[in-house]
C-alpha cells in the first residue's frame, strides 16, 4: 500500500504539534496520557511514522481536536493512500487553513468571488448564499469557519508574505449587497490590505490567470510543508504536489503580479462605482 503524499502526511504532523502545543503538553505528557512511549509521539510529528485509526481518534479527543478534524486525520491514518486530499473537497479547506499559518509565501488568486480569508459574514449572505443555493445552516457553517481561519491567523507572529490578486469582477459584483455591507466589506479588505505582511492587487483587464488558485511556498518558515499549488475547476479542487507543476503555478502568477493594480490605486479610481 502506497504512503501518504508528502502533503497529507505534512497535515498529520502538523495538526497533531499544534493541538499538543495549544494544550501545553510536551510530547513526553502527551504519551503519558496515551500510554505510549515519547518517541512514538515525535516519530508522529516527523512523519516517520502515522497513528492508526484508531489512535487518531483518541488522540483527537485528548487534545480536543473536535469531531471534525480527528476524524479528517483519522481517514488519512486508515487509508494510508497516495491521496492529496481531493477526494473531499472539506478536506481541501481544513488543509489550506493549516497551511495560511505555517507557510512562509502564499499567493492567492480569484477571479468572481472575494477570496474566503477576505469575506465579512454579510458576504456569505448575500453574495454566496443565493449564488451557491446554500441553506441557511450551510452558509452559518461557512461564515462560522472563515471567521475562525481570519482570527487564526492574525495571531500568526512568524515572518510570512500574503499575496493577493483579485478579479475586479469581485468588486464590481459587491453591488448585490446593500449598501452598509457592501462599504463593511470593501473596508474589511483594505484592513488586511493594511497589514505590514499583506498585499491586495486587483486584475482590471486580460490575463492568463484562468481559473482561481492558490500557491503556497515555504519561505523560511521552519514549520512549512512542501510547496503545492491548489486548484479549483467547477466539478473538483484538488491540490497539486508535483513541483515542476507548482513552480508553473508560482510563476504564472508572479508573472501577473506585475500587470496588476494596488488596491488602494483601483478603489479610488472606481469609488463612484463601487459606492
Amino acid at each position: 500500500m502506497a504512503d501518504p503524499s508528502p502533503l497529507t502526511s505534512w497535515n498529520i504532523r502538523t495538526h497533531l504539534a499544534d493541538a499538543r502545543i495549544k494544550q501545553n503538553l510536551t510530547p513526553k505528557r502527551l504519551a503519558g496520557i496515551l500510554g505510549i512511549s515519547e518517541q512514538t509521539v515525535r516519530n508522529w510529528e516527523k512523519s516517520a511514522t502515522i497513528p492508526t485509526y484508531a489512535e487518531m481518534i483518541g488522540i483527537g479527543k485528548e487534545l480536543g481536536m473536535g469531531e471534525e478534524i480527528s476524524q479528517f486525520l483519522a481517514n488519512i491514518a486508515r487509508d494510508k493512500l497516495s491521496l492529496n486530499l481531493e477526494n473531499v473537497p472539506r478536506y481541501n479547506a481544513l488543509g489550506l487553513a493549516k497551511a495560511e499559518l505555517h507557510y512562509g509565501s502564499i499567493w492567492k488568486y480569484e477571479s468572481n468571488l472575494v477570496p474566503g480569508i477576505l469575506q465579512i459574514r454579510e458576504y456569505d449572505k448575500q453574495v454566496l448564499q443565493p449564488t451557491e443555493g446554500m441553506t441557511d445552516e450551510e452558509t452559518e457553517f461557512g461564515a462560522d469557519f472563515k471567521q475562525e481561519r481570519q482570527e487564526e491567523i492574525k495571531l500568526r507572529s512568524d515572518p510570512y508574505r500574503m499575496s493577493i490578486i483579485m478579479g475586479a469582477t469581485c468588486l464590481y459584483d459587491l453591488k448585490v449587497m446593500g449598501a452598509a455591507a457592501r462599504r463593511e466589506q470593501i473596508e474589511a479588505i483594505r484592513e488586511w490590505n493594511s497589514l505590514p505582511n499583506w498585499e491586495i492587487r486587483v486584475m482590471n483587464g486580460p490575463s492568463n490567470l484562468g481559473n482561481p488558485f492558490d500557491v503556497y511556498v515555504p519561505g523560511k518558515s521552519k514549520t512549512a510543508g512542501p510547496p503545492f499549488a491548489y486548484v479549483e475547476i467547477h466539478d473538483r479542487s484538488w491540490c497539486i504536489e508535483e513541483l515542476e507543476r507548482v513552480e508553473g503555478y508560482h510563476e504564472r502568477i508572479k508573472r501577473n503580479w506585475t500587470r496588476s493594480t494596488y488596491l488602494e490605486e483601483f478603489l479610488d479610481a472606481e469609488r463612484n462605482r463601487l459606492a
